[in-house]
């Protein structure tokens, strides 16, 4: 049996999707292979990150007509004895997104949607553009603050110094045998 391959349009968002990922993929497919339509499809948690992408390429890229379809998936779990039992079933909501430069055969009706007035769209990356200018240079991983900063406040395990540099954190050394810090008689 042969492996279909499956078309570079054909765009599944799953639940690790990151919506600036498939912007990204999504604007390489159309200046290097001029690609005219962009097939997108989600299951469940996934949904939002679709439409968020969907959303930002249309106003990143104007004529954009759109064809939405909703579905319901459902999944099956079969007990490994019993071929004919269904042990549980699940249903979870689809959405399907078609993205497409040419005006379809059939407009109107359930889905569709017209490509954004020019004017909406330029106010739409204004807004944008001054959201990207509001923010300031991007941080490192650590948050604020220099080194050691940032960690949290009730950090303790192995190795942890407290503010004082001995064992034991808010300036108390540990309790010893004799209880209360003294040393046993």
């Amino acid at each position: 049996m042969e492996s279909q391959k499956k078309p570079v349009n054909d765009i599944r968002v799953g639940f690790n999707s990151r919506t600036g990922g498939l912007v990204n993929y999504c604007e390489r497919l159309l200046k290097e292979n001029n690609i005219r339509e962009l097939n997108f499809s989600a299951v469940g948690g996934s949904i939002g990150t679709l439409v968020t992408a969907v959303e930002v390429l249309k106003t990143l890229h104007p004529g954009f007509y759109q064809i939405n379809r909703f579905a319901t998936i459902s999944y099956q779990s079969v007990e490994e004895g019993k071929k004919s039992e269904v042990q549980n079933q699940r249903l979870y909501p689809k959405l399907e997104v078609k993205l497409t430069l040419d005006k379809p055969a059939k407009t109107g009706g359930e889905g569709y949607q017209e490509p954004l007035d020019e004017e909406e769209r330029k106010k739409l990356l204004d807004i944008q553009s001054k959201r990207r200018e509001g923010r300031g240079p991007r941080r490192g991983f650590r948050g604020r603050g220099g080194r050691g900063r940032g960690r949290g406040r009730f950090r303790r395990g192995p190795g942890f110094r407290g503010r004082r540099g001995f064992r034991g954190g808010r300036g108390r050394g540990r309790p010893m045998r004799g209880g209360r810090g003294r040393p046993p008689m």
